[in-house]
């Protein structure tokens, strides 16, 4: 994670930021830069290419497949918020203003090209931030030397995944590009997220200031995000502002679960492995798939699921398709983030397929001024002091001057090595640099919902700072300070609050703690009951991981999904939507009529029982001779042909189920179909 000996291959400079403390920031060469993009024919490719003219579907549901994933439904996603229809110029073809809140302007720029350079922009400084910006070593974050498991070198992976379309298929499913956000004037008052929803305060925004000892405090520890976030206080739904930010999360979010924060740098642990597990993982979406997981459900969940441990790190990265319906890397529910992983590498593969045909990919010309006013708006949000934007704009300027014809340049083919010229001379900014608080001494305790029911978690960090602000499922967990404070601890449908009594536990549990404690070894665990809230403390264990095709407690089942029960070894099927509860073989034997019932199958002879006493097949059941089965409908698995088998009545030694049953169809035994 340490990335201080960058400087031997960079320019090491000083920047000030408007708003922030003098601090160390990098410039990246241009060798460093091309690196980072494709290549055709062994030659760096800067096509920017920006998918117009076509319609997508977004916002889709997605339903259970056969298989135990889940997939989306194309089929019926069909009606009006579900689709839309890209044509960039005949769309924006208004000439706005670019003043942002509390900075005006007099420039101005047609409306479709702001949104063009602002996902070209962010696709470009968001694979110099996640390479260059975790202080990852000399050479960064990815090995640079090697392919990633699909065989493409970073340049070529990362612009298949995270080119232009990525951010537009984030957008089209946080916001309809700004569609589903309400229309106000320019207000320091009246605000929303933004195009790409960076949420504020707290949560994502938080992170980017550096709240949990990371993010990038240099450019936004100061900045107030309605400026620079708010869709209506900036040109073009201030969607520089957005992408931009988008970019710098995608950094922030990795640095969590790649070793890179003060008190992990140079684990060795899954957990802290996601640069690895990126460039070993053989499902050609995974990088999309997983930056977009995080970016709805914070980089914890990805260590609770695809990071695990190493088992699951090891299955993970193998497979080579559907990723994302992998039981033991993804929780298989019908939630935001299951759809995401799904919704938003769907999108952007069709849009970066269509981008790829000349008459469906998006091509302006761009002129000098609008290569100004565009880099002005970058310092009016604060991200950058003015001696670096004029060595931007004087680098920027020489190379237009050789692309140019009639005093523009096409934005597809041209745009990109000006870009290159911007991005080089404006400051790598480094992971937990500058910030305003110092949480290099920060601990961690795990807060585990065991309730079951889904509950609101908001919480300040020791500095009194917003931290974390997320519904945590039930059975599922999220990290908090444990120096801070609950904000609040509620129930999602509002019947419980139990925020005074999690401040008592953390209070006591923090008092109880000295500077040997290792965060995230802790567990704060929630129930409620007719008595009111219960909250413990207990050692945190990371859970062996499940199976894929058993039962999960923390899943949410939609209706008809079956399930191979732990305890019995037994297959069972759910009449209607569940989530956590008691395993299927206890809730089926307190009520035959309830949610779970047996389907009469047992399909996996490999399972072993947990509990012998529910009854059922696993190794335990394993037809044997020596065994008096004295009690009729006892279940066993042949040890001939591993199928499952039940008595008609007592038996004791003989041939085994199978030949039984060849013999003569009215034995002992009786195939179970």
């Amino acid at each position: 994670m340490n990335m201080r000996t960058i400087a031997k291959v960079a320019l090491l400079t000083l920047s000030l930021n408007l708003c922030a403390p003098v601090s160390a920031s990098i410039l990246i060469t241009e060798a460093q830069y091309q690196e980072l993009l494709p290549k055709t024919s062994g030659a760096v490719d800067y096509t920017i290419k920006l998918a117009t003219n076509i319609t997508v579907n977004y916002h889709c549901e997605i339903f259970p497949t056969p298989d135990g994933g889940y997939d989306i439904d194309r089929e019926n996603c069909n009606n009006p918020g579900q689709f839309y229809n890209i044509d960039w110029q005949n769309q924006f073809p208004a000439t706005v203003n670019m003043s942002v809140l509390d900075v005006p302007s007099t420039a101005t720029i047609i409306e479709h090209k702001l949104w063009a350079i602002a996902f070209a922009h962010a696709s470009g400084s968001s694979r110099i931030q996640m390479q260059h910006g975790l202080k990852k070593g000399p050479t960064g974050t990815f090995d640079l030397s090697q392919p990633f498991a699909t065989g493409e070198m970073f340049g070529d992976y990362f612009d298949r995944q995270m080119n232009p379309n990525y951010f537009v298929s984030k957008g089209l499913q946080e916001s309809s590009l700004g569609g589903d956000l309400p229309d106000n004037p320019m207000s320091s008052v009246l605000d929303d997220d933004g195009v790409l929803q960076i949420e504020y305060p707290g949560s994502a925004f938080s992170e980017l200031q550096g709240i949990v000892g990371g993010g990038f405090p240099i450019p936004y520890a100061g900045i107030d995000p309605k400026r620079i976030l708010s869709s209506n206080n900036g040109p073009a739904r201030n969607i520089l502002g957005s992408a931009v930010s988008s970019g710098f999360y995608n950094g922030s979010a990795l640095a969590i679960v790649s070793g890179s924060l003060p008190w992990n740098q140079g684990s060795d642990s899954s957990q802290d492995s996601m640069h690895l597990f990126l460039q070993q993982s053989k499902d050609p979406d995974a990088l999309s798939m997983i930056m977009s997981f995080m970016y709805n459900r914070g980089p914890y969940a990805a260590k609770d699921q695809v990071l695990n441990n190493q088992t699951v790190f090891d299955h993970c990265v193998a497979i080579t398709e559907g990723l994302e319906d992998d039981p033991m890397c993804f929780t298989q529910q019908n939630d935001f983030g299951s759809r995401y992983i799904r919704q938003i590498p769907d999108v952007t593969n069709r849009l970066t397929l269509a981008s790829n045909n000349p008459s469906t990919s998006y091509d302006s010309q761009i002129t000098a001024a609008d290569i100004n006013n565009y880099l002005d708006l970058l310092m009016s949000y604060g991200l950058y002091t003015q001696a670096r934007i004029d060595n931007a704009k004087a680098s920027a300027m020489q190379e237009f001057a050789i692309l140019a014809s009639n005093g523009s340049i096409s934005y597809r083919n041209d745009f990109g090595k000006v870009l290159e010229k911007i991005l080089v001379q404006l400051p790598v900014y480094e992971l937990g640099e500058g910030g305003q608080t110092d949480n290099s001494a920060r601990k961690e305790i795990y807060f585990s919902n065991t309730h079951s029911g889904t509950v609101r978690v908001q919480t300040k960090d020791s500095f009194g700072a917003d931290d974390v602000h997320e519904f945590v499922l039930p059975n599922n967990e999220t990290a908090i300070d444990v120096n801070g404070s609950f904000t609040q601890l509620v129930t999602s449908d509002g019947t419980s609050d139990c925020t005074t009594e999690a401040n008592t536990l953390l209070q006591s549990i923090a008092a109880s703690l000295d500077s040997a404690y290792e965060s995230l070894s802790l567990s704060i665990e929630l129930n409620i009951d007719t008595n009111g809230c219960t909250l413990n403390s207990s050692p945190h264990t990371i859970p062996d991981p499940i199976k894929e095709g058993y039962w999960n407690p923390a899943t949410l089942y939609q209706p008809s999904q079956a399930v191979i029960d732990n305890a019995n070894c037994e297959e069972y099927i759910n009449g209607w939507q569940v989530s956590a509860g008691d395993s299927p073989s206890v809730v089926y034997a307190a009520d035959a009529n309830g949610v779970w019932r047996p389907t009469g199958e047992m399909p996996d002879a490999s399972c072993v029982a947990t509990d012998p006493d529910a009854g059922g097949g696993g190794n335990d059941s394993l037809w044997n001779v020596t065994t008096v089965y004295d009690q009729p409908n006892t279940l066993v698995i042949d040890t001939i042909d591993g199928k499952a088998y039940r008595n008609e009545w007592y038996v004791t030694g003989g041939s085994e189920p199978s030949l039984v049953v060849a013999q003569t169809p009215y034995g002992a035994w009786r195939l179970v179909e």
